[in-house]
């Protein structure tokens, strides 16, 4: 193989990797906003959580229905 066919041959190997790697990069940003996403989610609901917890609704929570 000549030296003119193998640079030709590495110059597509490395555009081929390079739009792999631009849409690998593209994935992991998405991810990373959807986690972001899922977290922020989660530290509302249990700061909700957490402001029912306080609230409480008196002692019926941990005692018998008065049928037993």
């Amino acid at each position: 193989m000549s030296d003119s066919k193998r640079i030709d041959a590495l110059e597509e190997t490395i555009a081929h990797q390079t739009k792999e790697i631009e849409e690998l990069s593209a994935l992991v940003r998405d991810q990373w906003k959807r986690i972001d996403e899922v977290t922020h989610a989660l530290m509302r609901f249990r700061d909700r959580l957490t402001e029912v917890e306080e609230a409480g609704t008196g002692p019926h929570e941990n005692t018998r229905p008065p049928h037993y």
